[in-house]
């Protein structure tokens, strides 16, 4: 098991989708390991991140497909569920998206732009003529695609 841990340890270290910040923590969980200190519940956590970003391979040699939810029931380590909610993958939308529905996925995320209320004057003004000029377009896609 010593080999498994050091070597998905590697693997994901080398994979571009890992957060810097969990690498960090991959960083000193390996040492721990390497130290005979690695508490078990961090040897799950590894070996889950590891299954989740891979889908089950043994390392790191092939295509990763899309993330897969892992499901586990009961009480969950604060590592593993952080584990989950680290994203190691550009999402993107599902081929065969409908325009009018990539269009109105588009105006949800463009109107969700949150705006600071200690934000500059300037820079308010700036964020709403984009938000504008934006919408205007998706306004153009949409009248295109009903026309």
């Amino acid at each position: 098991m010593a080999v498994d841990i050091e070597q998905r340890v590697e693997d994901l270290l080398k994979h571009t989708g890992v957060w810097d910040e969990t690498k960090e923590t991959l960083r000193e969980l390996l040492a721990e390991h390497k130290a005979g200190k690695l508490d078990p519940e961090d040897a799950r956590y590894i070996e889950g991140l590891h299954k989740k970003v891979f889908q089950g391979r043994n390392s790191a040699a092939g295509p990763t497909a899309p993330l897969a939810k892992a499901g586990a029931q009961g009480t969950r380590d604060v590592r593993e569920v952080k584990a989950d909610n680290d994203d190691t993958a550009t999402q993107r939308a599902p081929s065969g998206l409908a325009t009018g529905e990539l269009i109105a996925a588009l105006r949800r995320d463009i109107d969700d732009i949150v705006t600071p209320a200690d934000m500059p004057e300037a820079e308010e003004m700036l964020r709403h003529a984009l938000h504008a000029a934006l919408v205007a377009k998706l306004d153009e896609y949409e009248a295109k695609e009903e026309g």
